[in-house]
């Protein structure tokens, strides 16, 4: 399944987990010191804006609604790992990347609307 494939109707929520998870299987597939893992990650981390692009505005309600709860943090983590792909830290981009996903485990116990 490709990043920029997922279909998940009318979840947001939903949609950004299984982008997230995508992301999170390529990037831990990718050798950071290989010579093209800037490239790598950055194609990731786009693959992964394009499939929330569409939800983006609802998660970014739902994030407000609960600013401190897993879809902020999600969020928030998603966002530091965009930066340090982009200042050329593919290191770092991966471990908020994957803090992005830990934040998202907290949803199974905050509920639907747990945010």
């Amino acid at each position: 399944m490709s990043e920029h494939k997922v279909q998940v109707e009318g979840d947001p929520v939903a949609v950004l987990r299984v982008a997230v998870d995508c992301a999170v299987q390529a990037v831990l597939r990718l050798d950071p010191r290989h010579a093209d893992a800037r490239q790598e990650i950055n194609r990731v981390l786009t693959g992964y804006a394009a499939t929330v692009a569409p939800v983006l505005d609802r998660l970014r309600d739902l994030a407000d609604r609960t600013p401190n709860g897993p879809v902020s943090a999600a969020l928030g983590f998603l966002r530091d790992a965009d930066d340090q792909a982009a200042s050329g830290d593919v290191q770092a981009a991966r471990v908020f990347l994957l803090a992005g996903r830990a934040a998202l485990f907290r949803l199974a116990r905050a509920g639907p609307d747990g945010g």
